[in-house]
């Protein structure tokens, strides 16, 4: 009974854990904003040419749009893409700065 009664005392509703200000929402909103520095510092130290296909990309541009932007053909875009895209998941990973 004793036990039990502690136990409860312990528990928190998870409606009172949102509500709390400082919750784990801020601290994943702040994690967030971290990553999304991290990145935007690994996507400059890209090639430039890479820089801008990972940029288009990420603002929406297809890959026929970005082809007509660098000159190159979609499928290239496509492939490129790809490529940076496992390049800075593992510079990410990593928590490396390594250019190539």
């Amino acid at each position: 009974m004793i036990r039990q009664r502690r136990l409860k005392d312990r528990l928190v509703s998870i409606e009172t854990i949102e509500a709390m200000p400082g919750s784990y929402h801020g601290e994943l909103a702040a994690t967030e904003a971290e990553g999304l520095e991290r990145l935007s510092m690994l996507i400059q130290r890209l090639r430039p040419l890479d820089r801008q296909i990972i940029i288009s990309y990420l603002e929406g541009m297809d890959a026929s749009s970005i082809g007509e932007l660098t000159g190159l053909s979609a499928a290239n875009i496509t492939m490129k893409v790809h490529r940076i895209k496992k390049i800075l998941k593992l510079w990410f990973g990593e928590g490396g700065f390594h250019a190539k």
